[in-house]
C-alpha cells in the first residue's frame, strides 16, 4: 500500500492568547482529497490546521494537529519519504513579530509587525530526501494562469493545483471549486467548476494516470 501525505485547513498565528491571524479554508478540499485518496487504496498521513469539515474516521488515516506554520513544517518533515504528498492547508505566510504572552488592551489603534513564515511546500520540495510527488495549491485572483505556473516554478514541486474564483464562487467556505490542474512539464488539465468530490477526484486520478505512463 502506498503512503501519501496531505495538509488540509488553515493555519493561525496568534497575535496574544485570544487574538490570532488566519484565513477562510474549512478543510473541506482537504477531506474530499483524503476520501479520494483511501478510495485509490492509500495509507494517509494528514497534518491538519483547524478545519469545519467533518473528518474522515479510517483505520488507514492518521491524524497530526499542526495548528501553525512552524508546527506544520516539523511534522511534514517526519515525512518526506511517502509517495505522494499534497499540501492542500492554507497556511498563513506571516506571523507576530513579538507575540504578547498577556491579551493586548483595547487602545486607540494597534500596530504589528509581522514576518514571515517557513515555507512548508517549497522547503519539503526543494530537499535532497523529498516525496516520490509533491503536489501544492495556489489560490490565485488575477492572472490566474501565470502566477500559478511561477509557483510551480518557485516551490520546484510536480503539480500545482490551480483554484480562482468565479463571480458566484469565491471558493473558501464553498462545496464547489474551480480550477486546473498544472505540471512541470507545462501541461494544463481543467478540472472545472465541480463539487470538491468531483474536483478532488480529478486531481487524484489524473496525477495517477500521469504516473503511471511514465
Amino acid at each position: 500500500m502506498k503512503t501519501a501525505l496531505i495538509t488540509i485547513g488553515s493555519t493561525r498565528e496568534y497575535i496574544d492568547p485570544v487574538r490570532y491571524i488566519s484565513n477562510e479554508s474549512s478543510g473541506r478540499q482537504g477531506v474530499a482529497l483524503i476520501r479520494s485518496l483511501l478510495k485509490h487504496k492509500f495509507k494517509v498521513i494528514c497534518l491538519y490546521g483547524y478545519v469545519s469539515a467533518k473528518l474522515v474516521k479510517s483505520s488507514n488515516v492518521q491524524y497530526i494537529f499542526t495548528p501553525n506554520a512552524k508546527t506544520m513544517l516539523q511534522e511534514a518533515k517526519k515525512f518526506k519519504n511517502v509517495d505522494l504528498a499534497i499540501f492542500n492547508a492554507a497556511v498563513n505566510d506571516y506571523k507576530v513579530k513579538n507575540f504578547s504572552n498577556k491579551k493586548i488592551k483595547t487602545k486607540n489603534g494597534l500596530t504589528i509587525k509581522l514576518i514571515n513564515n517557513p515555507d512548508v511546500l517549497k522547503t519539503i520540495s526543494s530537499s535532497k530526501v523529498k516525496p516520490k510527488i509533491t503536489v501544492g495549491f495556489a489560490y490565485e485572483t488575477n492572472d490566474v494562469f501565470p502566477n500559478a505556473q511561477k509557483k510551480l516554478k518557485m516551490k520546484k514541486c510536480d503539480y500545482i493545483v490551480l483554484n480562482f474564483p468565479t463571480a458566484k464562487n469565491i471558493i473558501f467556505n464553498n462545496l464547489k471549486n474551480n480550477g486546473a490542474l498544472l505540471s512541470k512539464s507545462g501541461t494544463q488539465y481543467n478540472l472545472g467548476h465541480v463539487t470538491k468530490t468531483v474536483f478532488a477526484n480529478k486531481i487524484i486520478s489524473t496525477i495517477i494516470r500521469l504516473e503511471n505512463a511514465t
